[in-house]
């Protein structure tokens, strides 16, 4: 599986750390891809998407930019955008801890405060929600595209019983 998007790219949306290892940061984009990106499409689509020789042209969906459809002009972030924000909301949430033969642990500096699990649990969940809104575009550009993308219609074979996982909402009183 490739990843579709990198740290350079991810840190075009988003505030990556400098220090912050490629192959540190690559956990977290491939947790994206595996279980944020994998849940919303269906298995062929997804298969042939992070397949190192794709059968379709998917730079578009990919890149961003603009189309076409019924005479009105539509623009939309991307994928990459979107797994940017998905691979973010998990480096925010587990990004500072450590494995060490002590068990896991948080790096701490002098000149810095630990930011609290609920502070950052609440920014996972900002970051989670505006990765979904760019996946509203990118699914509507799919839709819109049927014919480019034939895997990614559920008329293809592919129907809500073979999503890996079914959209859900989840809703909490605060």
């Amino acid at each position: 599986m490739k990843l579709l998007v990198n740290k350079q790219e991810c840190s075009k949306y988003l505030s990556v750390s400098l220090f912050r290892k490629d192959e540190e940061f690559n956990r977290f984009i491939r947790e994206a891809q595996m279980f944020d990106l994998k849940g919303l499409v269906c298995e062929s689509f997804y298969q042939d998407l992070t397949s190192e020789t794709p059968v379709r042209d998917y730079t578009l969906l990919l890149e961003g930019g603009s189309y076409t459809f019924e005479g009105k002009k539509y623009e939309f972030a991307g994928l990459k955008a979107v797994l940017s924000y998905f691979a973010y909301a998990r480096y925010v949430f587990v990004g500072h801890q450590v494995d060490t033969p002590m068990g896991i642990k948080v790096k701490e500096n002098q000149d810095g405060e630990t930011v609290s699990q609920a502070e950052r649990r609440d920014v996972r969940t900002m970051y989670k929600q505006q990765a979904d809104l760019l996946w509203q575009d990118c699914e509507r550009y799919l839709e819109r595209n049927r014919l480019l993308f034939p895997e990614y219609s559920c008329n293809s074979g592919c129907n809500e019983s073979n999503r890996i996982n079914k959209h859900r909402m989840r809703m909490q009183l605060i």
